[in-house]
């Protein structure tokens, strides 16, 4: 068996003696320490492979000096065995964090102690003396620092995935993790930009009313070195308006393994402690952002329909039925129109389903182009489509309708396809139009009878429900 350097710290003489005559008759070189700053500097200059550490002791207690220990490279590697009496309450999960590899109960028998001790010690722990660099050890007085070191990177830690609980709402993760940044370090702006595929997000808290969010925007980009082109932007925070001012910006990037996520961005007056902070910060922001990235294309996959970006008709019903009920409390009107495209299944049969597909995707863009963000579009099936206007009597929806249908007629369809024209019918009603509307399914009825209608007279028209 290899021989170790073992280090035993214990203010107790009896367990110092104890497990100290266990390593020595192993062949062992045992070293032993009676508390734990002793045990510290003993560390220091022995560098043990094997420690084993009682857990109450004066001036530095067991776990702390644990943590103190697997702090340093040279103990990446070391047993560290945490040591408790029968009378003690060992928390396993503190230990672990504290970096102890197993632990020794002294209210065991004895020879069940011995086996314990022997065993530890025929595993292939080790310490890197090569690591230690002796010049540089922390004295007595430096230690506080060393611990406020720690504490601060474990407040860090748990402060950021503390956000894992809110990555349902996104805007607020910017904001908790805006709020602590500037409890930290007060800076003058802060910007932080996420990609993905879908969307480009970018944050900017700023006490510049003027800021120019399309340069910020710009530079933030530009500090990617492979980065993702989003299809859209999404902008949050509270300076959305673009002004002169460019900030004189100091970035950190932030990465899930090896891919890029984002960047944290800061113009201030940052001393080297806010640094630090910051730099410790971003080392936690990729999983944060790379779960949050995922949860929201997981959502959209679950809320939208994949080929027209609108949303899917399981969603579109829940959310027709929710405005609706609004509706009805505050005496107001939904409409509801049924849109049909002209001679669909001519596309898919002349051009192939690949056009059709295309045609789709179009239309998709001109719907969300011709009406208001609070307006409710998705796709009901196949070729048909469903649009919920809220707060809108049948006059204004059938006039709003008609926009669209000229839009449709107006566009160019032949950046698809050479000589394709792509018309619609639209069938719109309303839920207090002649005999009112019990529920949003005596709408979209309603609805799909006036676009037969259409239909059938003539195509390339908005007919509404007079029900």
């Amino acid at each position: 068996m290899e021989r170790k350097r073992v280090l035993v710290v214990d203010d107790g003489m009896l367990w110092r003696t104890f497990i100290s005559d266990i390593a020595k008759k192993g062949g062992h070189e045992v070293l032993t320490a009676k508390d734990g700053l002793d045990g510290y500097n003993k560390a220091m200059e022995f560098v043990p492979d094997v420690a084993f550490i009682d857990v109450e002791m004066p001036v530095i207690k067991g776990y702390t000096l644990c943590r103190l220990l697997r702090n340093e490279e040279a103990f990446k590697e070391a047993g560290l065995i945490i040591m408790t009496s029968l009378g003690e309450t060992l928390n396993k999960f503190w230990a672990l964090k504290a970096g102890a590899t197993d632990f020794l109960k002294k209210g065991e028998p004895q020879d069940r102690i011995i086996s314990f001790v022997k065993e530890i010690l025929s595993r292939s722990y080790r310490s890197r003396p090569e690591l230690l660099e002796k010049s540089v050890r922390p004295k007595f007085e430096e230690l506080n620092h060393l611990l406020e070191n720690i504490i601060f990177k474990e407040t860090v830690i748990k402060e950021v995935y503390s956000l894992f609980s809110y990555i349902s709402d996104e805007e607020h993760v910017f904001w908790k993790l805006s709020d602590f940044i500037n409890l930290l370090i007060m800076p003058k702006n802060l910007a932080i930009m996420v990609l993905n595929p879908q969307e480009g997000v970018l944050f900017i808290s700023s006490r510049e009313k003027d800021l120019n969010v399309s340069k910020v925007r710009e530079f933030l980009f530009s500090k990617f070195s492979r980065p993702t082109f989003p299809a859209g932007w999404k902008y949050l925070g509270d300076t959305l308006e673009s002004g002169d001012y460019m900030p004189d910006f100091k970035y950190y990037p932030f990465k899930d393994g090896d891919q890029e996520v984002g960047i944290l961005a800061v113009e201030g007056d940052i001393p080297r402690e806010g640094d630090d902070i910051l730099r410790e910060i971003t080392m936690h922001l990729g999983k944060l952002f790379k779960l949050m990235i995922s949860y929201s294309v997981a959502l959209k996959q679950a809320k939208y329909d994949e080929l027209t970006g609108l949303l899917n008709y399981r969603t579109v019903i829940e959310k027709l039925s929710e405005y609706f009920a609004f509706a009805k409390r505050n005496n107001q009107n939904l409409s509801i129109a049924m849109v049909d495209i002209d001679n669909f299944k001519k596309v898919n049969d002349t051009y192939g389903h690949p056009v059709g597909n295309e045609v789709l995707k179009e239309l998709g863009k001109i719907m969300r182009n011709s009406f208001r963000e609070v307006d409710i579009l998705g796709r009901y099936g196949g070729e048909e489509f469903v649009i919920g206007m809220v707060n809108a009597e049948l006059g204004k929806a059938r006039q709003a309708v008609e926009r669209l249908r000229e839009n449709v007629e107006k566009n160019d369809w032949s950046k698809i396809q050479k000589d394709l024209k792509i018309t619609v019918s639209i069938g719109v009603a309303s839920s207090k139009n002649g005999r009112a509307k019990r529920s949003v399914l005596e709408i979209i009825e309603a609805a799909d009878k006036a676009l037969y209608v259409a239909k059938r007279t003539g195509k390339n028209k908005v007919v509404a429900s007079e029900e």
